[in-house]
This record gives structure tokens, sequence and C-alpha cells, in this order.
């Protein structure tokens, strides 16, 4: 059993990991993205948001993928900083390219894009990635110190918005504080920058299994946005995302609690079905009270914060934030089940679940529009979520002692 100091451990870094990416989700949600769309229009606004998505869904692949790759990899092998940089570094460079590309496609208005948005798809990225220092360190204070900067970091960054006119430079500013705090507080973007060890070769590998799978559930993560943006318009993507907003803005507390989930159980000596279960009812409980708590306060809410399409927004809210929070609850249950079955499972579902949605979510779309869109959406996300459920169940019984 924990002792009482360790009990109290796990829940500290809890409650500062929520704080962290509370504070980040907050100023996204509640100030950043409101202030756009004031600024520049529900369109524009939309088309902004389609573009984040693009950078976005690599972004995280990389940055993310490599993060869980090395947190996945600590009990199994000792590996240096140049055996991930030589994953990280090509990958940050895809991802500038498709910024690039993407800024071609939708017709970038402001010729400082064409530098600032590539620049912020690297800066995103090794955000991403930096977040494993603290991770490795189980140093939650300083997740949290990592969070607020990013979170200052945008605040400040809409003073350089209203001098520049340019969007990128609100978000450049705070990706810029975070992924300078990680270099001067930890080692992991520090030297030996390029040298690799013996396990360099297994070290790809998990990470050439753990990109794929970050970017198939992360492309659906997105796609909403981006096949609105390509099949309807900007307006229709600002009326999604402020229907599903607290649903998908609250669900991302999760990402935190599997932050130090992943933490302590890399260490821990036993996990099985018990545990499994444990932390399957906790999962979905959580989710639940996601529901009943923050659902009933969208109206409110997006009537402050959107008034300009908070009643087109109205009749999909239940449906729209409930789909987030099921999806969210299922991406916490993943990553725990990275403590006993292999990387390749992960990939599986992600793949899997994104064949699907583009399958059943493109016609849905066409043929019913948003709330029919939105009806499919929950309903493969329940079944993305029951799959996770039965591997966690299959492979936690299998392996009681790691």
């Amino acid at each position: 059993m924990k002792s009482r100091s360790q009990r109290y451990a796990v829940l500290e870094s809890i409650v500062l990991s929520i704080l962290g990416i509370g504070a980040y989700n907050a100023v996204i949600q509640l100030l950043i993205y409101p202030f756009l769309s004031r600024q520049l229009g529900a369109e524009t606004f939309g088309q902004t948001l389609t573009l984040l998505s693009v950078m976005t869904v690599p972004a995280i692949c990389v940055g993310a993928g490599i993060n869980y790759a090395r947190m996945a990899n600590v009990p199994r092998f000792d590996a240096s900083n140049g055996d991930y940089n030589r994953c990280l570094l090509p990958g940050a460079a895809a991802v500038a390219v498709l910024c690039a590309a993407a800024l071609f496609y939708f017709d970038a208005a402001h010729p400082a894009s064409w530098a600032l948005f590539p620049l912020l798809g690297v800066a995103a990225t090794l955000r991403y990635y930096g977040s494993v220092a603290f991770r490795l360190e189980v140093n939650y204070r300083k997740n949290l110190l990592f969070y607020l900067l990013l979170s200052a970091g945008y605040a400040l960054g809409l003073g350089l918005f209203r001098l520049t006119g340019v969007w990128e430079t609100a978000l450049l500013c705070g990706e810029a504080l975070a992924v300078g705090y990680v270099t001067l507080r930890s080692p992991v973007l520090r030297r030996p920058f390029w040298t690799t060890t013996e396990n360099a070769r297994a070290v790809r590998r998990s990470c050439a299994a753990l990109i794929p799978a970050q970017f198939f559930s992360n492309l659906t993560l997105h796609a909403d946005r981006l096949l609105i943006g390509a099949l309807l318009d900007g307006e229709q993507v600002t009326i999604f995302y402020t229907a599903s907003l607290l649903g998908k803005a609250m669900a991302m507390l999760t990402e935190p609690i599997a932050g130090v989930a992943i933490g302590y159980l890399a260490r821990a000596k036993r996990f099985g079905r018990r545990e499994f279960s444990l932390c399957a009812l906790g999962s979905l409980a959580l989710g639940a009270l996601c529901c009943l708590v923050f659902i009933p306060l969208s109206p409110f809410l997006i009537g402050l914060l959107y008034p300009d399409v908070a009643a087109q927004s109205a009749p999909l809210f239940l449906v729209a934030n409930g789909g987030q929070i099921v999806y969210f609850t299922a991406n916490l249950l993943l990553v725990i089940v990275l403590r006993f079955a292999a990387e390749k499972y992960q990939f599986y579902i992600n793949v899997t679940y994104c064949a699907a949605f583009f399958a059943v979510c493109i016609p849905a779309l066409l043929h019913g529009g948003l709330s029919l869109f939105c009806t499919a959406v929950l309903l493969l996300n329940a079944l993305r979520l029951a799959a996770v459920l039965l591997l966690g169940f299959r492979k936690s019984k299998e392996v009681t002692n790691v």
C-alpha cells in the first residue's frame, strides 16, 4: 500500500497539473480566441481555427509522440537526448513544411504569416515534446510554471497582435516563453544534442510507433474543423467550435492527469487488472462529472464570449460537448494502457477510428449538416472508448507484475 506521503504526492501532482493546464485553457478559450473572433470576424476566425488545426495535428504527433516514447522507455532502457532529437528535429522541419503548404492552400492574406506560421509550428512541436522534462523528474511544480509562462506569453502576445495585425504573434510569444523555460530548467533540450547511444534504434522504433498513433488520434480530434472548413465554410467552423467549446476545454483537463499517471506508472512495480479497473472507474467518473457540471454552463458562457453565433450553436451543445468528453476519456485510458500493452495497439485503435471517422462523418456532414455530424462523432467516440476498455482489461490480465 502507498504511504500517506506517497498518496499526498500523487494528489499534489494531479492538482498542480490541472491548475497548469486549466490556466492554459482558460487563457486560450476565454481570452485569446474570443478576442481574435471579435477582431477577425466569424468567417476569418473560422479559417484561422482551421489553420491552427492543420498546424497542431503534426506538431502534437511529433512532439507528444516522442514525449510519450521517452516516458514509456524510462523503465526499459537508458537513452540520450540525441537519440530522441534525431527524431524530433526532422519532425519539426516537416511540421514547418506542412504549415507553409496550408498557407498556400488557404491563401493567407498577411505576408508575415509565411515566416511566422511555420515558425509557430516548430515552436509548438518543441513545446509539446519539452514538457517531458518535468514528467521525467515527476516535478509538477515546474510543470505548473511551464504552463503559467505559456499562458502569460499568450496574453502578452495580444499586445503584439494589436501592433502588427498578425494573429500568429499572439501565440508565438507564449510558445517561445515555454520552450525557453524548458531549455533553462531542464537538460532535455541541451547537449549532448546529437550524440546517440546503443539504444538509438530502439528509440526510433518506439517513436515510429507512437508518432503515427498520435497522428491518427489528433487528426480525428481536429478533423471536425478541417472537414467543416473544407466542405462548408469558416462561419460553420466557428459555430461548431463554440458548440463543442466547453466539452473540449474541460475534457482537456484529462491531459495533465494522463501525464501524472504515466509518470508514476512508469516507475510502478505492479500494475494489473485491479489497478486498471480503478483507473477505468476514475476516468469514467471524471467524464460523467464533466458532462453534468459543464454542459449546462454552455448557453451562458457561449452567449457571453461569442454572442454573434450563440443562437446557431445552442441546439448542438449537448451532443457536441458530450462527444468531446467521451473522446478525451478514451484518450486518458489509452495513455494508461501504454503501461502494459505494446505501442502498436494504440496505433491499431487510432488508425481504425480515423478511417471510421472519415467514412462516417463526411457523408453525415454533407447530408445532415452539423447536427447529424455531431451525432455521428458522439457514437464513434463511444465505440472507441469501448475498444480501449476491452484492450485494457484483456492486457492487464496478462501482465500483473511489470
